[in-house]
């Protein structure tokens, strides 16, 4: 049995997968390699052994291919011949991009399909993110998620010719009783339906029959008062026609009146609203000239340091920077940073943060990584001719995410600062402002003694210089 990955050489380490297993059949253009317990070896890192299959397929540039017939059992061919340390290699790829956390470096994650991203939670340490979701095999993933049964149904035994036969006779029989259940309910529904349709009909005719009596009474009512009220009239005579007139034709000039002042009221108010409006389309011009330069310029700046876009182009650094190792060149990183600035659209302040956060992983800035480093650092501040308080802010967001480098941040500064990267005036000048960038505070107090010690230079330089001056009188 082999570690879970096999680069781990802990005797007592308790992630365990077995060994590949691989046969070279086959000659020529029929030549094929067999790997007899890929299904072992999958359950062991608990994923499908098809993402396996497909994994070796894409790496190895040859067609692959996964079977699990009753007969034959699991069986994967992959076309040519290949050594089984070869597969061995690729199982430890495997793992180091769809098994282990980032965080702990533990076989403890999920992996699901989210947002159209392949990521993953760890249970042991929370930490969770995406994975590699450049490679190949992750677009297969997308299509196929986890869970979806294209390979194998983890601790599940398989089913006997008595089993199914079985099942069938259970199915058949099922079927006859919901069938016959279908039919009782069918009748029952019928009768009900002919017993609802004639309770309607009669509610339909006596309430027809109701407002039909209803409306008899109410047209009697209506013409009862009508009569009274005509006899009314005819009782109180010719006297009242004068008054009635004379009433009539006042309220008549009353209306006139009115309807006019309303008419001068209006026109006033309509003249008014049209100057108030010539005024405010002046002003909205000049408003949305304003507006449109402010929201051009806010558009410019979207991502935060802390933001999972960052997270994943700080990911993918750190893994180029960790790759190259010694080899790993100036132009090279440059050409690697350039290119995702250029993709996400991030400016040079955030640039400088992913550079450091490349360079210093997990927390390891220091003074002798700084001086390890420092060719690296001058490239991007002098490239983009950064100022002091625009390339320190990536060192102050490091520190906001990594808290714990804060402890030899002093000596970071320092080693800076002997590295002629920082100079002491724009040090003080920085520090003895109020900033809120990520970090600062922080930032601030871990440098105290630093700045104290600049402090106390600068003026010490000051006395001699004044001591010169002296003896030269």
């Amino acid at each position: 049995m082999l570690n879970i990955p096999s680069s781990v050489d802990d005797p007592s380490y308790r992630y365990k997968m077995p060994r590949i297993i691989s046969k070279k059949e086959g000659r020529g253009n029929g030549s094929k390699t067999g790997i007899m317990n890929m299904g072992d070896v999958a359950r062991a890192v608990k994923r499908d052994p098809v993402y396996l299959t497909k994994f070796f397929g894409y790496e190895l540039g040859a067609q692959s291919a996964y079977t699990n017939k009753e007969n034959e059992g699991e069986r994967v061919v992959i076309n040519g011949h290949h050594d089984t340390q070869v597969f061995q290699t690729l199982v430890d790829k495997f793992i180091e991009k769809y098994v282990l956390c980032a965080g702990c470096n533990l076989p403890e994650i999920d992996m699901v399909v989210k947002k159209g991203f392949v990521v993953a939670t760890c249970k042991a340490c929370g930490w969770n993110g995406q994975l590699d979701n450049r490679h190949k095999l992750a677009t297969y993933i997308l299509k196929n998620p986890p869970g979806t049964g294209i390979g194998f149904d983890e601790d599940k035994p398989k089913k006997t010719k008595e089993d199914r036969q079985k099942d069938r006779a259970e199915k058949a029989k099922k079927k006859k009783d919901d069938d016959d259940e279908a039919e009782t309910a069918s009748y029952q529904s019928e009768e009900e339906k002919e017993k609802k349709e004639k309770k309607e009909k009669k509610e339909k005719k006596s309430k027809k029959e109701k407002d039909e009596d209803g409306e008899k009474k109410e047209k009697k009512e209506k013409k009862e008062k009508k009569d009274k009220k005509e006899k009314k009239r005819e009782k109180e005579g010719s006297d009242d026609d004068g008054e009635v007139k004379e009433k009539k034709s006042k309220k008549e000039k009353k209306d006139k009146k009115d309807k006019k002042e309303k008419k001068e009221k209006k026109d006033k108010k309509e003249k008014k609203e049209k100057k108030e409006k010539k005024a405010k389309e002046a002003s909205d011009s000049d408003d949305d000239k304003d507006s449109v330069a402010s929201k051009d310029s806010d558009e410019e700046v979207e991502l935060q340091y802390n933001d999972e876009i960052m997270k994943g182009v700080v990911n993918d650094l750190t893994e180029f920077v960790r790759a190259q190792g010694a080899k790993l060149r100036v132009e090279k990183l440059f050409e690697e940073v350039r290119a995702q600035q250029v993709t996400k659209v991030f400016d040079h302040k955030l640039r400088m943060f992913v550079v450091v956060s490349a360079l210093f992983p997990e927390a390891s800035l220091n003074a002798d990584g700084i001086k390890k480093n420092v060719k690296y650092l001058k490239e991007f501040i002098s490239n983009a001719k950064m100022k002091f308080p625009d390339w320190i802010w990536g060192f102050e967001a490091y520190l906001a995410v990594h808290t714990a480098a804060v402890k030899a941040w002093a000596m970071s500064l320092k080693a800076l600062y002997d590295e002629d990267l920082a100079e002491e005036k724009h040090i003080l000048s920085y520090y003895n402002d109020d900033n809120e960038n990520p970090g600062f505070e922080a930032s601030k107090k871990a440098v105290g003694p630093f700045l104290k010690w600049l402090e106390t230079t600068d003026d010490s330089d000051e006395d001699d210089s004044d001591d010169d001056d002296s003896d030269s009188d």
